[in-house]
């Protein structure tokens, strides 16, 4: 079960067990124009241009606050 809430830049995530917090790309960014992502190495031949993110954001940086401490197992199993 999800629920997110965004609130300007920032969207939170609620899961069961803990809590995400992440910076969307910024609106007013003049080269992503607020969609994150930035097109490069476009080719005149129709071929898929690379992606990479803007310098606005970091897609792959969150912050995570655990709800309850995680279940350790302790219990080794033979393989």
């Amino acid at each position: 079960m999800r629920n997110s809430l965004t609130i300007r830049r920032w969207r939170i995530d609620l899961y069961e067990s803990a809590v995400y917090i992440q910076k969307q790309p910024d609106p007013k960014c003049i080269d992503c124009r607020g969609e994150g992502d930035i097109t490069r190495g476009a080719d005149p031949w129709g071929e898929e241009p690379d992606l990479q993110p803007c310098d606005c954001w970091n897609p792959f940086h969150s912050l995570r606050i655990p709800l309850r401490p995680r279940t350790v197992i302790n219990e080794r199993y033979p393989f």
